[in-house]
């Protein structure tokens, strides 16, 4: 089975310094053959972050990513 693009939704709990919590979500590209692949690789690649969650995800219309070195 050939693997599409995942577009997962991962959302992180952090201390806003104040004593409250605040939530970010952030979305991530990864490869995939299925959502839970998508989730598993995802979990993966966080591998060391803490509080968060994936939220969603959903198969990509992107067929192709062409990966360049970039100084950023």
């Amino acid at each position: 089975m050939e693997a599409k693009y995942w577009l997962v939704v991962v959302q992180f709990t952090t201390d806003n310094g104040k004593g409250k919590e605040k939530k970010t979500k952030e979305n991530f590209l990864v490869a995939a053959t299925n959502a839970t692949d998508a989730e598993r690789n995802t979990y993966q690649l966080l591998e060391g972050e803490t509080d968060f969650s994936v939220v969603s995800a959903k198969k990509s219309n992107i067929m192709a990513v062409k990966l360049t070195e970039v100084d950023i």
